[in-house]
C-alpha cells in the first residue's frame, strides 16, 4: 500500500484548489449579486436549457429541494423561468431568461478574465491534470458504487 501521506497531501491539494476556483467564482459573481451556486446554475443552464429540477440537482451535487429553493430565488430575481413542455404537461423544465442570459456572459468574461493566470501552465500540463483528475473521479465512483451497500 502506498504511503498514506501522499494521498493526504493529494487530498489537502485539491481542497486548497476548490477553495480557490470558489473563491474567484464569489468574487466573480458577488459584485452582480450572484452566489457561487447561483453562478452554477446560470452556466448549467445556458449550457443545457430545458433541464429539469432533478437534472439540475444532478449536476450540481445537491438535493432537489435544495436546487428547488435555489431555483425560486432565481424566478423572483428573473434569472430563470419555468415552463411545461408541451410534449409531458406534468414536467417542469427550466431555462435562462434573457436577463439570466445577458448576466452569464457577464460573469463568464469576468471569470475569463480572473482564470487567465492559469494559462501560464501550458496546454500539456492542463492535458495532463485533467487526463489526472479523470481518472481520480473514476476511480472514486468505482468505489463508491462498490460500497454502495455498507
Amino acid at each position: 500500500m502506498r504511503d498514506q501521506s501522499l494521498i493526504s497531501e493529494l487530498f489537502t491539494s485539491f481542497r486548497e484548489v476548490n477553495q480557490s476556483f470558489y473563491h474567484s467564482m464569489q468574487r466573480a459573481g458577488h459584485h452582480l449579486g450572484v452566489t457561487p451556486i447561483q453562478l452554477l446554475v446560470l452556466k448549467t443552464l445556458r449550457e443545457r436549457p430545458q433541464m429539469s429540477l432533478s437534472e439540475l440537482a444532478e449536476c450540481l451535487f445537491v438535493g432537489p429541494s435544495t436546487a428547488s429553493g435555489i431555483v425560486e430565488r432565481m424566478v423572483k430575481a428573473k434569472l430563470v423561468t419555468r415552463e411545461r413542455p408541451e410534449n409531458d404537461r406534468r414536467s417542469i423544465s427550466l431555462r435562462l431568461t434573457p436577463e439570466g442570459e445577458g448576466l452569464w456572459v457577464k460573469i463568464d468574461e469576468r471569470r475569463k478574465m480572473m482564470l487567465a493566470p492559469l494559462n501560464e501552465l501550458g496546454e500539456e500540463d492542463l492535458n495532463d491534470l485533467l487526463r489526472i483528475h479523470g481518472r481520480i473521479v473514476q476511480i472514486l465512483h468505482k468505489a463508491r458504487e462498490e460500497n454502495k451497500d455498507e
